[in-house]
């Protein structure tokens, strides 16, 4: 879970236009296999698997970013 907060937060850094005030970053639990983060005006929609294996690291099925503009998926799970 530290890698996953680790990079979503590079990823804002590289595609924010502006410095990113972490004050301003969220986490809302959609539900117990989706969770939104959200940084600045970049959004990160990452949705856990089901069905995780305990012998598998990644338990993440997609990560998906979304700004006001665009929306595109930057992880797909195996």
């Amino acid at each position: 879970m530290k890698i996953l907060m680790i990079s979503l937060l590079a990823f804002s850094a590289l595609f924010s236009e502006a410095t990113i005030n972490m004050k301003k970053c969220e986490l809302l639990e959609m539900s117990q296999y989706t969770k939104l983060f959200s940084c600045h005006k970049i959004d990160y929609l990452v949705e856990y698997k089901i069905e995780a294996d305990l012998s598998e690291e990644d338990s993440i099925k997609k990560i998906t970013m979304i700004t006001p503009t665009t929306q595109k998926v930057i992880k797909t799970g195996k």
